[in-house]
């Protein structure tokens, strides 16, 4: 059977603040504005990553729960995890020990409003 979708196109996350969103995602992660709609704006993490931040009044962070531990709603991927924390800790964003999987190394951390993302630095193929 052939498939229906091809991609995924954006992923959408609720912010307490979109300007202090949108500065951090840009200074942190690298992220680039597209678009600012007043109440939400789309970045683009190249080369075809889409992220829609909503400033939400009602505004709860988004969690994944599983068995009782509260997981990163998705996972970047980083060639260079260990200045991605430092980027982290300058920006005083509440970040996790990094973890070491075998095929990779983990950190979780949260975003200004409390998202817990997370990035992954998959190991080296030798």
């Amino acid at each position: 059977m052939a498939p229906v979708v091809t991609a995924l196109d954006h992923i959408q996350l609720p912010v307490r603040d979109l300007g202090e969103a949108v500065a951090w995602y840009r200074e942190v992660l690298g992220f680039q504005l597209l678009t600012d709609y007043g109440a939400y704006a789309m970045l683009r993490l190249e080369p075809a990553l889409d992220l829609m931040l909503w400033e939400a009044q009602e505004y709860t962070p988004m969690r994944v729960a599983l068995d009782g531990e509260i997981k990163p709603v998705f996972f970047l991927k980083s060639t260079a995890l260990d200045e991605l924390a430092r980027r982290l800790e300058r920006a005083e964003a509440a970040v996790g020990s990094a973890e070491d999987l075998g095929f990779a190394r983990v950190r979780k951390f949260s975003d200004p409003s409390g998202n817990l993302l997370g990035a992954i630095e998959f190991a080296a193929q030798g």
